[in-house]
């Protein structure tokens, strides 16, 4: 069984330049819905969905170079 580290603390100014992030306004109450529902931060869903989306686009590229 593969063993998983435990994501710790950003170092302190590591993030200090934030990236924007330019949605709907139908969007933005999309968004917040489900921050809201999970009990997390709009920034905190934001960032979730783009790692997961980062993993899933990786993922994608690696299939493709071994078809």
């Amino acid at each position: 069984m593969k063993n998983v580290s435990k994501t710790g603390r950003t170092t302190k100014g590591v993030t200090s330049q934030p990236l924007g992030v330019r949605l709907a306004p139908d969007e933005v109450l999309e968004v917040e819905a489900f921050a809201a529902a999970q009990q997390r931060s709009r920034a905190w869903f934001l960032r979730f969905l783009i790692l997961r989306g980062l993993a899933d686009y990786k993922r994608e590229i690696a299939s493709q170079f071994t078809q």
